[in-house]
């Protein structure tokens, strides 16, 4: 078996590209004595023509006549250069710096591929001795190895297309199946949060994003709108959903307290530390840890988060070796963190390391439009928890929420309706004058006195009142609701203002679950 015949069953073996090319131009050169062979072909979009697999990178325009490819294309047939003829296309760089300083004896040809085929898919360049170069046509051994070689890199060509296709086929098989686990995330969670403008619309889809990233998320809305229920949902959709869900408000803790409850302690760390505790963080390991009213967090204890958050390490009160916990942080706050950055109150290095995936809360006033969707979930949730059958609200009374500004925004608007549910029978539906009365009485807490002689018995929504220790059990929660939202969640300035003690107020709030 000759070298021809040797080299071309070895080619049908080959399935790379470059590998063939260069077994191809290698056999080129062995058997012809040549000092330079390599392979010319157009560019995947047709635009321009390249040398394959050599050092430098080398093109022309396919219709860039100032140099011998792109006219070798266009007429389909070879074309020899002696050196004279030469120096007339050394003019191109690229061509020059190619074909370099052949030898006297030598020639430079260039012939399309396949041979004799009227369309060219390829051209060889060939610089060798002139009695291996003028006469290609006529050896026939060389046209039948380099057809062989044409059919071979087509199909390696074709194979490496159908690769491609099935790659773009499971990418788009994969995306569309992604696209549709989101849509049905987002169709699953507003249920939870509820509204159908599209602000709300935006809002879901950011979460379920988020929620399908590893990054740090800060919520930032106002007091009311339903941080840590996206909080809850971030992780609900996430990969850590199956591990806990671990959530502290840092404002509702004394300073001193919290950086124990963050990262707990050993026995005898300080007095009254009568046995180990374990911190939240080592507690959200594995899930997510949840820190509201982040922005009330001390520099000091800013700095020893943003150590955990870069290490995943910590290290408890008390305690000789530290900890590892690896859990997703989920951040939220209600004031402006950008300006506590530039007061000096908060760390930028942490304000940076929370803003990886920001999400805003819309206030309710930006989204009217889902006030009623909202007071009829409100309506639903209260019936199954109370077992109650309230049938709705008048179009009057919906009209009135619509209008009502609600600085507690959903929050407010929940607690409002609630109150609402308890002044109406089953099978009624809230009436104009329910809502009225709750809307007069919310100005009469938040903003006058009591007016001690008030003749509260021409009030119609006294009437209606058959259950008189859930009533004055709504309008404790109601009046307590109202003055922690005037002072912005702060316990002690609402304490003093209902003239109780603080520890009374915390009493309060707990055992009739008030969170604002």
């Amino acid at each position: 078996m000759n070298l021809w015949l040797r080299k071309a069953v070895e080619q049908g073996e080959l399935r790379d590209e470059t590998a063939l090319i260069n077994q191809y131009t290698s056999t080129l050169k062995e058997q012809m004595g040549l000092s330079l062979a390599c392979v010319i072909m157009p560019s995947h979009d047709g635009s321009r023509l390249e040398v394959i697999d050599h050092p430098q990178s080398i093109n022309w325009e396919v219709n860039d006549f100032n140099n011998p490819f792109s006219h070798v294309l266009q007429a389909t047939t070879p074309m020899v250069m002696s050196l004279k003829k030469l120096l007339y296309w050394r003019s191109d760089a690229g061509f020059s710096a190619l074909v370099g300083m052949p030898k006297n004896d030598e020639m430079v040809v260039i012939h399309p591929l396949p041979p004799g085929n009227d369309k060219v898919k390829a051209m060889v360049l060939m610089v060798g001795p002139a009695d291996q170069v003028m006469n290609l046509s006529d050896l026939s051994e060389w046209q039948q190895y380099s057809a062989i070689f044409m059919n071979q890199l087509g199909l390696i060509k074709d194979i490496g297309k159908q690769a491609i296709q099935k790659v773009d086929l499971v990418g788009s098989l994969t995306r569309l199946k992604k696209e549709g686990e989101q849509r049905e995330s987002s169709i699953s969670l507003a249920t939870r949060l509820v509204g159908s403008s599209e602000k709300m619309q935006k809002l879901r889809h950011q979460i379920i994003t988020a929620a399908q990233s590893t990054l740090t998320v800060l919520v930032q809305g106002e007091t009311g709108t339903g941080k840590e229920l996206v909080a809850r949902a971030v992780h609900d959709y996430s990969e850590r959903s199956k591990k806990p869900f671990v959530a502290i408000n840092c404002a509702a803790i004394p300073e001193n307290l919290l950086e124990s409850e963050l990262f707990g302690y050993e026995k005898g760390a300080f007095s009254g530390a009568d046995s180990k505790k374990l911190g939240l963080v080592a507690q959200a390991n594995g899930g997510t840890l949840f820190l509201d009213e982040i922005g009330d967090m001390s520099p000091s204890l800013q700095a020893k988060l943003l150590r955990v958050l870069e290490t995943c390490q910590y290290r408890a009160l008390g305690a000789k070796d530290e900890m590892s916990s690896d859990f997703r942080l989920v951040a939220a706050t209600h004031v402006n963190l950008l300006k506590s950055v530039q007061s000096g109150a908060f760390r930028q290095d942490l304000y940076y390391r929370l803003f990886q995936y920001p999400l805003m809360l819309p206030a309710l006033a930006d989204r009217r439009s889902d006030i009623a969707e909202l007071v009829l979930a409100f309506i639903g949730q209260f019936n199954e928890k109370h077992h109650t059958s309230v049938r709705g609200i008048s179009f009057s009374a919906l009209d009135l929420l619509t209008q009502c500004k609600l600085p507690g925004n959903v929050r407010e608007l929940r607690h409002l309706v609630e109150f609402a549910c308890i002044q109406t029978g089953n099978d009624e539906e809230i009436s104009l004058s329910v809502v009225r009365d709750r809307v007069q009485n919310l100005l009469v807490f938040d903003d006058a006195p009591m007016v001690a002689d008030k003749d509260i018995s021409s009030d119609s929504s006294l009437e209606r009142i058959r259950d008189l220790k859930r009533a004055l059990t709504g309008y404790e929660i109601e009046i307590i609701r109202s003055r922690l939202i005037k002072f912005g969640g702060d316990r002690a300035k609402a304490a003093e203002s209902l003239g109780i003690p603080k520890r009374t107020l915390a009493h309060k709030c707990l055992k009739l679950e008030i969170h604002a």
